[in-house]
């Protein structure tokens, strides 16, 4: 069942063949049994699968196939009626049923992308939060990406933050959280991965980056940060750690610990640096 989500989710073209296969096999069972047999519930499949794995235009073509298909069939069967529009006004009542169905599916499952969304996003900065870098770092570690290359675990603490939250009030921190994440999405890759771990704690994922890939983005992120004015305004600046390794560990508490410790090296030395250091 898991194979046939994956291959409905991820392959456009094998599942609107398959919309049109199951809406064929339908339409000709409806010719074979006679119009004394309806099987027009049975449409609610392909409609179904169009309605939760692709877009409404598409949906609305597969209740309008599937509504013509039963119309056609019910004519091949020779079904009479006592008045010309009987057969219509059947057609219209089951793109009515059709458009029901499709419609209350579309709208659980924007919902429940929506909810998902959420449980994946930290609230305030709407970067992944750890429940989100989890699954990502597995999936990433599980062989999700081809090829075998490098890939850096950066752990970043902001330094004097906490004089920001004393000094100018929780509201003004808030505010230095949500620009130094914009600044880190700003710096970020598009198959770089981001997250807040909690406070003024963030981690990133990057893949394919080795010893001098992880000192140009060191580079990148300083310069982005002394633009966004927080050090100016504010005071702050970050520490960072990062770990490049061959293959991640199966822990992830394991790469982080290890980010985490150069982190610290980092802080130990005077804060404001970055230490990066081979696995």
């Amino acid at each position: 069942m898991k194979i046939l989500e994956k291959l409905l989710s991820t392959h456009a073209l094998l599942r609107r063949m398959i919309i049109l296969l199951i809406i064929f096999i339908w339409g000709w069972i409806d010719i074979v049994t006679g119009y004394e047999y309806s099987f027009a519930v049975f449409y609610l499949v392909p409609i179904s699968i169009a309605a939760w794995f692709d877009n409404k235009k598409v949906t609305i073509i597969t209740i309008l196939v599937s509504g013509l298909t039963w119309l056609y069939a019910d004519f091949i069967s020779g079904h009479q009626y006592k008045h010309i529009a009987a057969p219509y006004w059947n057609a219209i009542a089951r793109l009515g049923f059709f458009s029901v169905v499709a419609f209350l599916l579309i709208k659980v499952r924007e919902n429940l992308t929506a909810m998902t969304r959420m449980a994946m996003q930290d609230n305030l900065t709407t970067l992944n939060n750890t429940r989100a870098f989890a699954i990502q770092y597995q999936q990433l570690r599980e062989g999700k990406i081809r090829g075998r290359q490098k890939i850096a675990v950066a752990l970043i603490d902001m330094d004097g933050f906490k004089a920001v939250n004393d000094q100018h009030g929780h509201s003004k921190g808030d505010d230095v959280l949500i620009t130094f994440a914009q600044v880190l999405k700003s710096v970020a890759r598009s198959s770089d991965i981001v997250a807040r771990m909690g406070g003024d704690e963030f981690i990133m994922l990057l893949k394919d980056t080795d010893q001098k890939g992880a000192e140009v983005f060191e580079t990148r992120l300083r310069e982005a940060f002394l633009m966004s004015g927080l050090k100016r305004q504010y005071g702050v600046d970050f520490s960072m750690g990062i770990r490049i390794f061959d293959e991640l560990p199966k822990n992830l508490d394991d790469a982080t610990h290890q980010a985490d410790q150069l982190m610290y090296q980092s802080k130990a030395h005077g804060k404001s640096q970055t230490t990066i250091c081979m696995a």
